[in-house]
């Protein structure tokens, strides 16, 4: 493919993706708003919330709903706005006024049923029991003193908590870092500009640093993965809106309680889908919003260096591994051979996902090797059972009269199958070579699931303060695509500079 076939392209996926953004901007008025004042007028209607929470276990008990769940809240929130559901349940804090009024969404009403929220802890962990009694102390102090309900009324009575600047609290200590996970993005709970996190839960956090003399390492987790981040000792502490339940105290220790919220039934507010402004003019908001606030972009830098990093490095270590694997599964001894078998079954039988997660969080959970690395290690063993079998198979297309004829001259074996057959096969195992390298940069988007801020993760970061459905996830659809492309012309060019060697 040429550079010219790409432009054209890549000209091609941009006109989708405006046409996209064009429909999704002018999808008829958009869908009609409901309007609700208590439980019992959710009858009949469609109910969305988040996947796992206290709010699926409570609406899962009626007969007369429509539930739906989501993997996170900003899907419920892009469920709401487009239509897919018409009433969403989470805490009546989840949204500001800012934010409620930028999406067109408004707090209907609140159920009566109060919930104490805590940093959740590791169950009878007694690393971090001095972390979280430590903690427990601080926040009774702030509640004592009045100081807590301040930094209440500053983050939770605002109507743009976005705006709100963190207090200077002087330097951060110096020590091994508490490591804290937060489940939520967006204020005014936790919100991060840049690498700096802030919000009511970030403060509490950073407040109790210096009154510790520790650090925290403040980072985004999945929802999904949360709990078991927590149990494995990934996190210290768990936090963005955690509810204290009596079931779950049974699995999770609790700092003590350092505010209360209910739930909070959002609808569309009337009037709202109406979009008066141009097609280009919302293409400029768009891109604004998106990336040029709080400096978006980075996200997407970081997270395109992070997915060139784990595919380059997956795919040269397991092709290295691939090559032993290879050697194993035409060994003449059958132990080896088998052993080789056995583990290019293995690999395919298990999903990715999965082995990723078992990886990180029980085969090298105490190795101390990075979330990036353990990735690394993660792919190039998957990739490595897929490509020893291409090669095993590119390896027996070339003739054996090949390799006879090699001996013949003089050559040895090993310059026989360097020079005679090597080649050959290279030139006939790169296509498909080429596709499952390509597949593995797809592939590299589930490490979100282990705290990497990978491509994916990026556009749900940004996707969670923004709640654009489209932009963030059509612009690193491009991206890929363009790795995939380049990726494909490095394999292509190295095979030719092989050929003329």
């Amino acid at each position: 493919m040429t550079l010219r076939e790409l432009g054209k392209k890549v000209r091609l996926t941009a006109a989708c993706v405006a046409v996209a953004l064009a429909f999704a901007g002018c999808s008829g008025g958009g869908p009609k708003a409901v309007e609700v004042s208590k439980a019992s007028d959710l009858a009949g209607l469609r109910v969305g919330c988040t996947a796992g929470s206290i709010y699926e276990m409570m609406l899962s008990q009626r007969a007369d709903i429509e539930l739906s769940t989501f993997n996170a809240p900003s899907d419920d929130v892009e469920a709401l706005v487009s239509g897919k559901v018409d009433v969403m349940v989470e805490d009546d804090t989840f949204m500001s006024p800012e934010e409620m009024a930028r999406t067109g969404i408004k707090l209907a009403f609140r159920g009566k049923t109060q919930f104490p929220v805590a940093f959740a802890f590791s169950k009878g962990n007694a690393a971090t029991a001095p972390v979280r009694e430590g903690l427990s102390r601080f926040i009774d102090s702030l509640r004592g003193t009045g100081e807590l309900q301040k930094m209440y009324d500053r983050w939770f009575e605002c109507d743009t908590p976005s705006r709100v600047p963190m207090p200077d609290l002087g330097p951060e200590p110096e020590g091994k870092p508490i490591k804290v996970g937060l489940v939520v993005n967006m204020p005014p709970i936790a919100f991060s500009v840049g690498k700096d996190w802030r919000g009511f839960d970030p403060e509490v956090l950073l407040r109790y640093s210096r009154y510790a003399g520790r650090p925290v390492d403040i980072n985004y987790v999945p929802l999904a993965s949360a709990t078991t981040a927590l149990q494995t000792g990934n996190i210290d502490i768990l936090c963005g809106g955690i509810f204290v339940t009596e079931e779950r105290q049974k699995t999770i220790d609790f700092s003590s309680v350092h505010y209360y919220a209910y739930p909070g039934f959002f609808v569309r507010a009337a009037g709202a889908a109406g979009v008066q402004a141009g097609f280009w003019e919302r293409m400029r908001q768009t891109v604004h919003n998106n990336l040029i606030v709080e400096a978006r972009w980075r996200y997407i830098l970081e997270g395109l260096w992070e997915t060139v990093k784990i595919s380059l490095l997956s795919i040269l270590l397991g092709s290295l591994l691939g090559a032993g694997v290879c050697w194993m599964r035409m060994s003449r001894r059958r132990w080896v051979s088998q052993t080789a078998k056995a583990y290019i079954s293995l690999m395919r039988g298990i999903p990715m996902l999965v082995f990723l997660m078992i990886m990180f969080y029980v085969v090298l959970a105490g190795t101390g090797l990075s979330a990036t690395m353990v990735a690394v290690v993660a792919f190039a063993l998957n990739f490595a059972a897929y490509v020893s079998e291409m090669f095993r198979t590119a390896i027996d297309s070339v003739g054996k009269g090949q390799t006879e004829a090699g001996l013949a001259i003089g050559f040895t074996r090993w310059q026989t199958f360097v020079y005679i057959v090597a080649p050959q096969a290279l030139r006939s195992v790169m296509p498909v070579y080429k596709g499952e390298a390509v597949s593995l940069v797809k592939n590299t988007s589930i490490v979100g699931y282990i705290a990497i801020q990978d491509l994916t993760r990026a556009s749900d970061m940004i996707r969670n303060r923004t709640f654009d459905a489209f932009f963030p996830l059509l612009l690193v659809t491009v991206i890929y695509f363009v790795l995939a492309w380049l990726l494909g012309k490095l394999l292509d060019l190295t095979v030719r500079n092989t050929a003329k060697k």
